[in-house]
């Protein structure tokens, strides 16, 4: 059972529900899913929310399934059940191989290329200890010709998931049905 409720769009101040329209739009999804709709209680968070998975996730220089892979990633190593969920969901909306998908869940480390591997290992380091993070964490990226724009993509990337995470575990918010659907 959830912590809080989602504020449905019916009942959803305007402000709100133009959150819920441009979320659900620009991520592709049929409706806009509980995370953004249990966020629709504050227009401040909501608003906060969607500006970040927008700049951060749907926009950027980094290709959006790269970093639809690093929040499943991230996600299943933090036990995070409904993010896992909604971006496995966003990674075959966007046509990500099935054994990739696979591989995200049970051993990144066996992901290829070389270059994906290692961006995906480097964004768990630092969803999970980013003081462990090292020269040759980031020597390894710029060998794969990642620029620091890109660098700091993937670092704000682990953020996102991170704070995701956080947001979806505090308020125990139930799967949307429509991730199974794709």
């Amino acid at each position: 059972m959830a912590w809080l409720p989602t504020l449905e769009q019916v009942a959803a101040p305007t402000e709100v529900v133009e959150v819920y329209n441009d979320f659900q739009r620009r991520m592709g999804f049929a409706e806009a899913p509980n995370f953004i709709k249990t966020q629709g209680h504050s227009l401040a968070a909501t608003r906060g929310t969607w500006g970040l998975v927008r700049n951060v996730l749907v926009e950027g220089v980094l290709p959006r399934t790269l970093k639809e892979m690093l929040f499943v990633a991230i996600s299943q190593a933090r036990a995070c059940r409904y993010c896992e969920a909604a971006h496995l969901a966003c990674c075959r909306m966007l046509g990500v191989e099935p054994a990739t998908i696979e591989q995200l869940v049970s051993n990144v480390a066996d992901i290829s290329p070389p270059k994906v591997r290692d961006i995906l290992q480097f964004g768990l380091k630092c969803a999970e200890n980013p003081q462990s993070l090292t020269d040759a964490d980031f020597g390894g990226l710029r060998r794969h010709g990642l620029a620091q724009s890109e660098i700091v993509e993937i670092i704000s990337m682990a953020a996102l998931a991170v704070y995701a995470n956080t947001i979806a575990d505090a308020t125990a918010m139930a799967s949307d049905e429509m991730f199974s659907r794709f």
